[in-house]
């Protein structure tokens, strides 16, 4: 079973990256380098708790993404435009990190 502190620090970083970019910021480079370094924590993970981890973080990211009520950046139900590019922006960065052949072969 994947470490919940492994997962947790890697969403709450991509959805701080999130709130960045919705005021403004260029935050790509970021994403790119973190996405890197989850991946290669990932393996590290893996080969020595259990297996999953960067599976983990992709599934809790899609489920931020879905998420209605955003305590970071005080997104509300009422701001539909913002929630949907914080959405789109969760849902790249998975995305990235599923973008692998052997995402499944390591999972397994």
């Amino acid at each position: 079973m994947p470490e919940e502190g492994f997962i947790q620090m890697y969403v709450r970083d991509f959805t701080a990256m999130a709130t960045r970019m919705e005021a403004g910021a260029d935050v790509e480079e970021q994403v790119t380098r973190r996405v890197k370094e989850l991946r290669a924590h990932a393996e590290i993970m893996d080969a020595r708790k259990a297996p999953g981890h960067r599976l983990a973080v992709i599934d809790r990211l899609t489920h931020e993404g879905e998420r209605i009520h955003v305590r970071q950046g005080r997104i509300g139900p009422e701001d539909n435009e913002q929630l949907e590019r914080r959405r789109a922006f969760l849902m790249h960065v998975a995305d990235m990190l599923a973008d692998d052949a052997d995402l499944h072969a390591n999972a397994a």
